[in-house]
């Protein structure tokens, strides 16, 4: 096997056609013959670049508007040759057939073709044959056969012909790797396109893959390692972009996740912090600055060394507020210049812009965890329950005010690990319960929490708040708790067996209770 392969030849056959003027004047240079079809031969030769037809190697014109134009055992042949067995060079010579060592091809835009249009026939008519047929002969014969199938390699290419008067093997195998790369994730894309509209059996196969973007320092612990991917999608269409601080961290990045996801609940002016990946405080108000500094009285304690996420744009007053507390993420919509200046001063603090957060309104992406040999998936949880779909069970019929804040603690009780309480008055959560063994436990957890909050009538601030809960009051002793706490009406999604035991405990309090029936545990 050579360690340097000599470029004699070179077909080229390109879709994305950037930068190929300069890159085949290069290999003329280097007297390399150039093929090249259709499109391609025209702009070439339009650029003042000699090259040949695809016809007058294979004698044969391209036919069905240009559906057949390389697929010949001429230009195979002299792909998929080894330049180091002498059968192959005597069948070679035989047929009259030359050696091709340098194929450069890029492939019709089928991802661009689907997004753009849900006409059937366009989109089959913009499914490559020839070309990953090429790229896939080149890359397998490496030893005798350079391809390129990325425009950032052609500077690679000739760097090497320079250097070493042909391409190193080296280069020809990483040009290889990422030629199988381009035919794989090209072939899964017409895949799940047919799969979703032809044969309707789009879930049958689930395909998960990314571009790393970068290593994180390390993962939830220092011993864990960590990395962040790409779904291989535009700069424009991330939904954040950090303006100031440190690298995010994993630990940053999930809580971030999760800021997000609850922020997108709100369409008023709103505030979300999160700790550990659970909500500590939050609040929708008037405002975004009265919002945010609702949600830091709500638990200040838990809030030190939090996420603050913020739906709205934060200014000079906001950032001093926000800049005299220990924070690791502030992320908000927008920030003016002022709020920048004041914010930056803190080196390690990191200040995110939301660019897109109907991603995580509309888009959002499906939950996946991984076991030995197999991993489960489900649809994220987009349950909206709002005043229409809630059914009143008690006596006592809740206020106006009443509906507003359960729906509003409805809202966050869904993103708060099961079990989960979360007790609200005002659209301001005073205490939330999560992650413990029994319902009654974190009920009473939260109710312990409340007492953090900083409100001006510590004595009966509990007093009008309402409950919310993930799932079921199995008995009604979470019911007692919560009314000797001054809680006045309950959002829950019914369903127990004892229902009835607990509707009649509500009605023996006076308390309003209403069902959405629909559970939102997060284990």
């Amino acid at each position: 096997m050579s360690k340097t392969l000599i470029i004699r030849k070179s077909l080229i056959s390109v879709s994305d056609k950037k930068n190929i003027v300069s890159f085949a004047k290069e290999l003329v240079k280097y007297n390399v013959e150039i093929i090249s079809t259709g499109n391609t031969f025209k702009h070439l030769k339009k650029n003042k670049v000699y090259t040949k037809n695809i016809e007058s190697v294979t004698s044969f014109p391209e036919i069905l508007n240009g559906r057949v134009k390389t697929l010949h055992p001429k230009v195979f042949g002299g792909i998929l040759a080894n330049n180091e067995d002498k059968s192959h060079l005597k069948q070679l010579n035989k047929h009259a057939i030359s050696e091709i060592q340098l194929v450069v091809v890029n492939l019709y835009p089928f991802q661009n073709t689907i997004r753009v249009t849900k006409d059937i026939n366009k989109c089959i008519e913009n499914i490559d044959i020839g070309g990953p047929s090429l790229i896939r002969a080149a890359a397998k014969n490496f030893f005798s056969t350079a391809v390129i199938t990325d425009l950032d390699d052609y500077k690679k290419v000739i760097k090497d012909i320079k250097k070493f008067g042909g391409i190193s093997l080296e280069l020809r195998r990483l040009l290889a790797l990422k030629a199988f790369k381009k035919t794989m994730l090209y072939d899964r894309e017409i895949f799940k396109w047919f799969a979703g509209n032809i044969e309707n059996s789009k879930d049958e196969y689930l395909f998960i893959d990314g571009k790393k973007i970068h290593d994180l320092r390390y993962g939830e612990n220092p011993h864990q390692d960590a990395s962040i991917y790409s779904f291989d999608i535009n700069d424009q269409d991330r939904f954040f972009k950090q303006i100031h601080g440190k690298e995010l961290s994993f630990n940053n990045l999930n809580d971030l996740r999760a800021a997000l996801s609850l922020l997108a609940e709100f369409k008023n002016p709103s505030a979300v912090i999160i700790k550990h990946a659970i909500p500590s405080g939050v609040a929708e108000s008037n405002n975004i600055y009265n919002a945010c500094i609702k949600a830091l009285q709500a638990d200040e304690l838990s809030a030190f060394g939090g996420v603050v996420s913020l739906n709205g744009s934060v200014d000079k007053k906001l950032a001093l507020k926000l800049s005299a507390i220990f924070l690791e993420v502030i992320a908000a919509k927008s920030f003016t210049k002022e709020a920048i200046e004041i914010l930056s001063q803190k080196k390690n603090l990191r200040i995110i812009k939301i660019l897109n957060l109907k991603k995580f309104e509309k888009s959002r992406p499906q939950n996946i965890i991984t076991m030995p040999d197999v991993f489960l998936v489900q649809n994220s949880d987009i349950a909206s329950i709002n005043k229409k779909n809630i059914k009143i069970v008690s006596k006592r019929k809740p206020t106006k005010l009443e509906i507003d804040d359960l729906i509003f603690a409805n809202k966050i009780v869904k993103h708060v690990r099961s079990n989960a309480i979360v007790l609200a008055k005002n659209r301001v959560t005073l205490g939330i319960g999560s992650g413990n063994t029994s319902r009654i436990d974190s009920v009473n957890f939260a109710i312990q929490k409340s007492s953090r909050a900083n409100i001006k009538n510590k004595k009966n601030f509990l007093s009008g708040a309402v409950m919310a809960s993930d799932a079921f009051f199995p008995f009604p002793d979470s019911i007692i708790l919560a009314y000797k706490a001054g809680i006045k009406s309950v959002i829950q999604p019914g369903g127990s067996i004892k229902d009835d035991i607990v509707i009649k405990e509500v009605n023996k309090k006076n308390i309003s209770m209403v069902f959405t029936f629909k559970r939102s545990f997060s284990h």
